[in-house]
């Protein structure tokens, strides 16, 4: 589209082509925008016409963004953002605020930070809502999109569009039950190397299946840079292997079998005196939680990452 096509284009168009982005239907755009169906079909056609470019094909799961379309999506999104706080009220107020956001993390992330951010939101938005859910692998384009306002986890790589908060670095510590017959005190690596171990296999790739942006790590994947009695973990057979961290704390709990547990998980469930923490000397560079958002958020979305990392650091 040449600067001529630009002048004359209807700004509105691009909010239908947003809402189209995000809700992949016509039906569901309109009642988004407070449009009819035909509106929303008519709009996408002169968009259509002044893009020369489809922009938006039928497909099993409803509207499919063309390439075209996903190129635009980013710098369309980041320009109706602006647009938005530049009419919008200039400062955010938690207290009054009914905003409902979406978090995606992990168990252990929802475990061992969500419940003092919970507890924040609570103290200082009251009207506010969470809806938390699991990574999948549409994580990058659920947050392109805006379905996701904060995705927490560990990150290999964090493309420029988004804004990366580190949280806190963790390591790995080995957990026996109480009460475990090698329990004592100044156990051994060598101790530990002769125990039957629990593998987690998760059986999850360190990157999401789809979208590009985030290199979303697993933390079923982590242990392996770990060693045990000189040995790497993964060069070691283990009897048992369960898909989660959660599945391993109580099979730990109730059988002979050891496992490594990212430490503030494990201590969480020594404290509730299911599990004893072992510190090894095999353990290799930390990993770092982080919070990730659309670079450029500003009002809820800002606030809302200020107030993870502020609780991260604490943790």
């Amino acid at each position: 589209m040449n600067d001529a096509h630009f002048n004359t284009l209807d700004l509105n168009l691009l909010r239908v082509f947003q809402a189209l982005l995000e809700e992949q239907s016509a039906t569901r755009a309109g009642e988004r925008l407070g449009l009819t169906q035909s509106a929303v079909s008519h709009a996408l056609g002169r968009l259509r016409a002044s893009l020369g470019d489809d922009l938006f094909e039928r497909g099993a799961s409803g509207l499919q963004a063309t390439p075209r379309a996903l190129e635009m999506a980013p710098a369309i999104r980041a320009a109706l953002k602006m647009l938005e706080d530049a009419v919008s009220p200039s400062r955010f107020d938690p207290a009054t605020t009914d905003r409902l956001f979406h978090v995606a993390a992990s168990p252990y992330a929802s475990s061992v930070i969500m419940p003092a951010v919970v507890r924040r939101l609570l103290a200082e938005a009251p009207g506010a809502k969470l809806h938390l859910v699991s990574p999948t692998s549409n994580v990058v384009e659920d947050l392109d999109r805006g379905r996701l306002d904060v995705v927490i986890g560990a990150f290999d790589h964090v493309d420029d569009r988004f804004e990366h908060a580190p949280l806190f670095d963790e390591t790995g510590v080995w957990v026996i039950r109480a009460g475990h017959p090698a329990l004592s005190p100044g156990i051994s690596d060598e101790v530990l190397a002769k125990l039957p171990r629990l593998l987690i296999s998760g059986a999850e790739p360190r990157e999401p299946a789809r979208g590009r942006g985030l290199g979303l790590q697993r933390l079923s994947n982590w242990h392996d840079s770990y060693a045990l009695g000189g040995v790497a973990l993964r060069e070691v057979d283990s009897p048992v292997s369960v898909p989660d961290a959660y599945s391993a704390l109580v099979m730990v709990g109730q059988t002979d079998v050891a496992a490594l547990m990212p430490r503030r998980l494990a201590m969480l469930a020594e404290q509730a005196g299911r599990v004893v923490v072992i510190e090894s000397s095999g353990a290799s560079p930390p990993f770092t939680l982080g919070a990730v958002v659309r670079r450029g958020e500003r009002g809820a979305v800002a606030w809302l990452l200020a107030l993870i990392a502020e609780v991260g650091r604490k943790i």
